[in-house]
């Protein structure tokens, strides 16, 4: 009879050691998943006050379209129609990931691509982190303004000089006549 007794009391003491073991790895679980959306969040808030801070306001009509086969996004050269920034301008965030670029009356600019095509007209207001894509005068489209920080993206730009102006020679407008 003692052994019977002995026998339960070891295996209801494990039984409290498995569930307590399971409910701790559980919450370790549990901390682990809101550590990372506290980092992503992060940065995400981050990229908002870069892109907030840039107040962009652009319109814009698609000259070319360069994908990259990242993930959808690509490098698109546009003509700048209205512009609140100067006429030589780059915005770039912690000093690598290029947002755009301007120069006389062009601009290229790092977006998801897939719904673009050439001759569209796009409109960007950065305070509000919002872009427009219109196509013969008709909205097509209206997306969250982003700024991605895929090294690999960028990597595949800097490799095929994707933001060198002189890429896009033939398509490049002349500078304006003031």
């Amino acid at each position: 009879m003692k052994k019977l007794e002995e026998y339960f009391k070891i295996t209801s003491y494990t039984r409290k050691f498995k569930t307590r073991y399971r409910i701790g790895l559980f919450l370790v679980f549990v901390l682990i998943v809101v550590l990372i959306n506290m980092c992503l969040n992060k940065k995400d808030r981050d990229e908002n006050v870069f892109l907030k801070g840039l107040n962009l306001k652009l319109t814009l009509k698609v000259k070319v379209i360069r994908p990259t086969g990242n993930h959808g996004y690509g490098v698109i050269l546009a003509e700048v129609i209205h512009s609140n920034t100067p006429r030589d301008y780059s915005a770039t965030y912690k000093s690598e990931y290029t947002f755009c670029k301007i120069k006389d009356n062009n601009i290229l600019f790092v977006s998801d691509y897939y719904v673009m095509e050439v001759n569209d007209i796009i409109v960007v207001n950065s305070e509000i982190l919002k872009y427009w894509i219109y196509r013969k005068g008709k909205l097509i489209s209206a997306y969250n303004l982003t700024n991605t920080t895929d090294v690999f993206l960028y990597r595949d730009i800097e490799k095929k000089k994707y933001l060198d102006f002189k890429t896009y020679g033939k398509y490049l407008l002349p500078e304006k006549q003031e």
